[in-house]
């Protein structure tokens, strides 16, 4: 790449579409790296506190990658003629434009997806994934084979690039089926697909996840919690969940469980898992939506309300927000105390029947259906009520205090 050429002026309409190219390149492949690792489970997780600002970074490369696209439409009628009798070139051109064209509306839904239903965030998340693993891989191998370096592998010095001067080869048992070009050819693009395949895969199993025999759902509580039958049903969730976490899963057992609702309260409560499932419980249907695009739909839980927890263990006058503990040790987040009192928040034990498992955040953990999910901790641990407001923990890290869906 000619850096000088970003720098010129008066360049011949061959250079200036050279330029725009490279330009985007650029930005594309500054949206792959950043887009990357906001995907990236270990980056979350090891570099939390920079994902809010990677993800606004993402944003703002978006915005500025449209304006080469901007500059290149006048000149697209006058590239076309160009291209008139290279019809690859042609198909090449196409394919990248509607790619990058999904990415940015797809993306515009998911930057400003408070204005937008949640089911048209989740369909714009699952088409932005899609754009993003076809695109990717095809723009990596583009951007390869038309490299300086692999020029020169396929073109070395001593070979001459004039077809007329070479001479015709002859297919017979002694002479190679692939020539050094078709085979490093060949050998990118596999390369490529090995890598692809394997990321792909793991986005695809939070879609088609594979089912778990296990009923406890990586921790060892006893005795698994019943669903009581007469208790509000559903032919089950619509959509998948996406696991994300900050530290290391917290396993539980009965041994290291407990619940405790303490604080400004007239009574401090303190329960084991024998005694928490002796607890009346009720059960919901409802939505779940994480502020990154995704939502499951219709989820029967069935918990505590939080409202009875909060009742029974008498709030004191002075109390205005209500704080959450994740097991984890690291997390938390709060409630206003008339959020809290909703008659939809509930302390969950189970999913859809089944004890909530260990990645989704159970034994016990708190669901906030009007609210977006970074409210409802996982691993739920401890309550506590206070007279002054507690920032959570991705609030501190840029996330809105104001978590409200947009239906709501």
């Amino acid at each position: 790449m000619n850096w000088r050429m970003f720098f010129k002026r008066d360049l011949k309409f061959r250079k200036r579409l050279v330029r725009l190219h490279h330009s985007n390149a650029i930005l594309f492949f500054l949206l792959s790296i950043t887009g990357l690792l906001l995907y990236s489970t270990y980056f979350r997780s090891i570099f939390p506190a920079t994902r809010v600002w990677m993800k606004d970074a993402h944003i703002w490369i978006g915005f500025i990658s449209v304006l080469p696209i901007l500059f290149y439409l006048p000149k697209m009628g006058k590239h076309l003629l160009t291209l008139r009798k290279r019809k690859n070139h042609r198909i090449n051109l196409y394919f990248i434009f509607v790619i990058i064209f999904t990415l940015i509306f797809s993306g515009l839904i998911l930057t400003f997806q408070r204005h937008f239903p949640p089911l048209m965030s989740s369909y714009s998340l699952i088409i932005h994934d899609i754009a993003t693993w076809i695109g990717l891989p095809y723009v990596i191998y583009h951007s390869v084979t038309r490299s300086l370096w692999y020029k020169r592998l396929l073109y070395p010095k001593e070979e001459s690039t004039n077809e007329q001067d070479q001479e015709p080869t002859i297919i017979d048992k002694r002479n190679p089926l692939l020539k050094r070009r078709t085979f490093l050819r060949r050998l990118s693009g596999g390369i490529i697909a090995f890598f692809t395949i394997i990321i792909v895969g793991n986005w695809l199993k939070t879609y088609f996840p594979v089912n778990k025999s296990d009923l406890s759902g990586g921790n060892k509580m006893v005795p698994l919690p019943e669903t009581d039958n007469k208790l509000l049903s559903s032919n089950g969730k619509q959509g998948e969940f996406r696991y994300y976490t900050i530290t290391e899963m917290p396993t539980f057992t009965n041994e290291n469980w407990s619940l405790t609702v303490d604080g400004l309260v007239d009574k401090k409560l303190e329960y084991n898992w024998e005694q928490f499932l002796k607890l009346e419980r009720s059960s919901q249907l409802s939505d779940f939506h994480c502020i990154t695009g995704w939502s499951v739909y219709d989820i029967t839980w069935e918990g505590i309300p939080l409202k009875k927890l909060l009742e029974k263990a008498g709030v004191n006058q002075q109390a205005k927000y209500v704080k959450f503990y994740s097991g984890d040790g690291v997390y938390t987040d709060t409630l206003s105390l008339s959020e809290a009192m909703m008659e939809d928040m509930m302390v969950a034990v189970l999913m859809d029947g089944k004890l909530i498992s260990q990645e989704n955040g159970g034994p016990v953990r708190l669901i906030t259906p009007r609210l977006y999910a970074y409210k409802s901790v996982k691993w739920l641990v401890q309550i506590e009520l206070i007279e002054q407001e507690h920032i959570g923990y991705w609030e501190k890290r840029g996330y809105p205090q104001n978590a409200w869906v947009r239906k709501y």
